[in-house]
């Protein structure tokens, strides 16, 4: 899946939707129909980036995406989507539900800088995932949400990153990093007090990637320092989880 404007090769105006291609080897693909097109009240504007997600309760996919529900294309709230036949080895169709959005602007975010979720599991709450969105006025904010079903979503009191002047985090992406035990845990299954995430953000300012990791705690949070990924103009990465 990938942000797709289908009618040229520049930044949309209100069309921005979801291509689809697949692979079998990541190297040769197939197009698709889009997966997601403006088509409801909360993404008639324009279906930004996100996230595709494989739940753990039996490998359902779910999609969690940025939606434009205003003339005025900054204004951003989080939708889901899920396919309409899960059997469907290409996942062709997608449906959004009516309760979208699922996660609408904080009051103390601006409308035009939360968007751009990312998912990751949790060792300790199997199907908890977090999302992000950025910044209260000059601030670059990290924010993360916690939800069972995708569909109700809690705010931590805490966001997990904040940095001073950094202006805007774009596409910040989030995984866990699990360390594993001995011989008496199944390859693929961590220990909970091994769990750590890595989060990566795009720096809009400048086109930058870093990289920042450590452990999830209740009422608190501890991150290594920050390392810089490239230095260049590349950002907005995406990670994929191998269970192997």
């Amino acid at each position: 899946f990938y942000q797709w404007n289908p009618d040229g090769v520049t930044w949309g105006n209100g069309n921005l939707s979801w291509g689809h291609s697949v692979s079998v080897d990541l190297v040769n693909w197939f197009a698709l129909d889009a997966a997601l097109q403006p088509s409801r009240p909360f993404d008639a504007n324009g279906c930004w980036s996100a996230s595709a997600t494989i739940l753990p309760d039996g490998g359902s996919p779910v999609m969690l995406y940025t939606g434009i529900d205003h003339p005025d294309i900054n204004y951003q709230v989080q939708n889901v989507a899920f396919p309409k036949n899960a059997s469907d080895p290409l996942l062709v169709e997608w449906v959004k539900p009516s309760v979208n959005p699922v996660i609408p602007v904080p009051a103390d975010i601006k409308r035009d800088d939360f968007r751009d979720p990312s998912t990751a599991c949790s060792a300790r709450r199997p199907v908890a995932h977090r999302r992000r969105g950025p910044r209260p006025h000059c601030w670059g904010r990290t924010l993360i949400y916690r939800s069972k079903d995708f569909l109700r979503w809690e705010r931590n009191a805490d966001p997990l990153y904040l940095a001073h002047a950094a202006g805007m985090w774009e596409c910040p992406d989030f995984e866990p990093e699990w360390r594993f035990g001995s011989g008496e845990r199944r390859r693929g299954e961590a220990r909970a007090q091994d769990e750590r995430h890595g989060h990566g953000p795009g720096l809009l300012r400048g086109r930058e990637l870093r990289r920042h990791g450590g452990h999830l705690r209740a009422g608190g949070r501890r991150r290594l320092p920050e390392l810089r990924l490239d230095y260049g103009h590349v950002y907005a990465s995406k990670t994929f989880f191998d269970s192997r």
